[in-house]
């Protein structure tokens, strides 16, 4: 009989159906409300940010306080900025505006320039709020450029094929960049959906894999587990896993050399996403001058079984 795992911090007992519990891009699928502003971290936010929300968040940014000291420019009075009055009031305005931004940015054109005490004291308060935005910047794009990351990718779908004597749950990993990744170490649980008793109670159970350490990573890893007596699938059918609503768990840990730290990266695999009585092609040759090529476009290519 298979062993069932402790909760592994997922939780077990739900009021009702839920989605998967790891999304395909690794992330879990859990909303967290309440908290206050102490659950609010706006340097993790930006750090893990996809960079075309981080850049588009710079901009405005940078749009918005300049646009707010445009403001202050023109509530001032714009006779107190050399060359900025113009008969035209949006004229006049982009005059205030393009000169915060030679002002925020340190660039000082010298075209137009505050007089009064006033628009001086602004345009300091401006000078000073340039300078520590640049430098938090730089310090964003540096943590983002620091910051290891894994780019392991999946097959996308896991199989269910002959192996040995019997048969085996299969998917596969790579590498898609040309860093060395190393002493890679791979662990998976299934679990299922208990809907008896009128509550949903979600179980876990160890996946044993065939070989779950690896010490280099350069070529596509299939990780393999072996369904025998032990195994949570043993006798099951694609009903039986689409009735209790099966999820297969996954997580990868290993060395980045480059970095010289440990990286980590999750997925998961539903019942749907698992195909039945089919091998992977495979996904590296050999050229003519005798080099492993690596073909990542056929990670989740299957062929059926003869």
């Amino acid at each position: 009989m298979f062993k069932q795992a402790q909760d592994p911090g997922l939780g077990e007992k739900y009021f009702k159906r839920t989605k998967r519990i790891i999304n395909k891009d690794g992330s879990f699928n859990i909303k967290k409300i309440g908290g206050g502003l102490s659950s609010i971290n706006a340097y993790h936010y930006l750090i893990n940010a996809s960079w075309t929300k981080f850049l588009l968040l710079v901009f405005a940014g940078f749009i918005t306080v300049n646009f707010i000291f445009a403001l202050l420019y023109q509530l001032a009075g714009t006779e107190n900025l050399t060359n900025a009055v113009s008969s035209d009031g949006l004229q006049s305005f982009l005059n205030t505006f393009f000169f915060s931004v030679q002002t925020f940015a340190t660039v000082g054109y010298g075209g137009i320039h505050p007089i009064g005490i006033i628009s001086n004291i602004i345009s300091s308060l401006e000078s000073m709020t340039g300078i520590l935005s640049f430098a938090l910047a730089t310090g964003l794009l540096y943590g983002r450029f620091s910051k290891p990351s894994a780019k392991i990718i999946f097959s996308d779908k896991a199989i269910i094929a002959p192996f040995q004597d019997g048969k085996a749950l299969m998917f596969r990993v790579a590498n898609s960049r040309d860093n060395i990744l190393m002493e890679m170490e791979a662990n998976a649980m299934m679990t299922f959906l208990d809907k008896s008793n009128s509550r949903f109670t979600r179980k876990y159970f160890p996946l044993k894999l065939q070989i779950n350490f690896i010490h280099f990573f350069p070529l596509p890893w299939t990780i393999v587990h072996p369904i025998d007596e032990d195994s949570p699938l043993y006798e099951k059918t694609a009903k039986d896993l689409a009735d209790l609503e099966a999820e297969v768990l996954i997580m990868i840990k290993g060395f980045d050399d480059s970095f010289s730290q440990h990286v980590i990266t999750r997925s998961s695999y539903k019942h749907d996403e698992i195909d039945w009585d089919v091998k992977f092609v495979r996904a590296y040759s050999t050229d003519e001058t005798g080099e492993t090529v690596v073909e990542l476009e056929k990670l989740s290519e299957t062929e059926s079984v003869s």
